[in-house]
């Protein structure tokens, strides 16, 4: 008896799955004979073969029936946990443990296999239309989002440009502003010294020709006076002469008479 570990090929046929399909499995099972003593007095080589068989078929069957004909294929690799410790429990007083417990292969029925394949087939054909449709349905969300981006991008550089030009037109008005008030008060500051300058030369004006005019009454009346003076000088003096000369007619006539008075005397 061999105490190294063995493989055990066990295939199981027509097992029933949950919804009744029949399938075949095939089981490989590792054990050791870790006691051979007892594995040859209690069991022995030909009932190990028919217990391990009958004991796998049964765990197998149990384990198919929980999964249906979609989901039995999940028991391939798989370590059987369950049907490990069933296999330990039934051969531990036969001084044989086992290891590791696989489901190596699984096939259905012809008809159905094929069904399955075919149907598989629409399904991946389906599913790669799907993928297909997600990827061009992707590929028409990115452009659509790219040209939304692109819009909005558009749109924010509308709104700065806009901004700006706002900006600028209340900073040229704002400057315009300033500009004509700053004009403005120089206008006011020009036309009040024009203003200014104005009332100053009327005044300027005002106060010469009063000088002038107080200078020409003062020379008018200098001259009413010089003409005054002059004309009662004159008067005087032709006041004077004709005293002169009715003295001198006087004495004319008196000395006319004398002679007169002689001439009479003498005749």
């Amino acid at each position: 008896v061999s105490a190294q570990a063995c493989t055990y090929d066990a295939p199981v046929r027509a097992c029933p799955t949950s919804d009744d399909v029949r399938v075949n499995i095939d089981v490989v099972v590792v054990f050791q004979i870790i006691d051979p003593h007892k594995f040859i007095y209690r069991l022995g080589a030909k009932n190990f073969d028919e217990f391990l068989n009958g004991t796998i078929d049964e765990a197998v069957r149990m384990l198919v029936r929980k999964e249906d004909h979609m989901t039995v294929y999940n028991l391939r690799s798989e370590r059987a946990g369950v049907m490990l410790e069933i296999l330990n429990n039934k051969f531990s007083e036969s001084g044989v443990a086992f290891s590791d417990v696989k489901v190596t292969s699984i096939w259905l029925p012809d008809d159905l296999f094929y069904a399955l394949e075919s149907t598989t087939k629409m399904q991946k054909a389906m599913e790669k239309l799907d993928r297909e449709n997600e990827f061009e349905m992707l590929q028409i969300k990115q452009e659509n989002e790219m040209q939304i981006e692109e819009i909005r991008r558009k749109g924010e550089q509308v709104l700065i440009s806009e901004g700006g030009r706002k900006k600028r037109a209340e900073l040229e008005f704002e400057q315009r502003s300033v500009k004509a008030e700053e004009e403005g008060k120089i206008a006011l500051i020009d036309a009040e010294s024009k203003v200014e300058v104005m009332l100053l030369e009327t005044q300027t004006q005002l106060n010469r020709t009063k000088m002038q005019l107080d200078t020409w009454k003062i020379s008018e009346m200098a001259k009413a006076e010089a003409q005054g003076a002059t004309m009662r000088v004159k008067a005087e003096l032709q006041a004077e002469e004709a005293i002169i000369q009715g003295s001198l007619q006087e004495e004319k006539m008196i000395c006319e008479a004398t002679a007169t008075k002689h001439e009479a005397s003498a005749e």
